[in-house]
């Protein structure tokens, strides 16, 4: 396990929780209320945000490093896209507040599921890669 990497998308996850927390507080101001009353899931959208930049880090620095030749490969390709687009999903909940935010967070995790199954597939196959096509 990478201690550095982890540490990175710790950081780059908080910086993003951060951001969450200041666009509420600015669309609270404009609508005259408390954050509180205003997302009542903050308290699950910004520790899942933090997650999330953590293990979108990771899951890039683990196929850049452990991946070589077979990065290229088109399951790999299709997980880095997935994890792009789970990243811009994650900014969107992070900058653009509503009340959809449990919804694009939830399918902002299909990177995860998909590289999950590869996994356990890779498993099950006793295969030494992720990358299996």
């Amino acid at each position: 396990m990478n201690w550095v990497a982890l540490l990175v998308g710790v950081a780059s996850g908080m910086a993003v929780a951060f951001g969450r927390v200041y666009a509420e507080r600015l669309t609270a101001r404009y609508y005259g209320l408390a954050p509180q009353l205003l997302f009542k899931h903050r308290d699950v959208i910004v520790p899942f945000l933090v997650l999330a930049g953590a293990a979108n880090i990771y899951a890039v620095w683990i196929t850049v490093a452990y991946g070589g030749i077979s990065a290229w490969r088109l399951s790999a390709l299709i997980g880095m896209a997935l994890v792009l687009a789970a990243q811009i999903l994650q900014l969107n909940v992070a900058l653009r507040p509503s009340k959809k935010d449990l919804e694009l967070a939830l399918a902002s995790c299909v990177a995860y599921v998909y590289l999950f199954a590869l996994y356990v597939v890779a498993l099950a196959t006793g295969r030494y890669s992720l990358w299996l096509f």
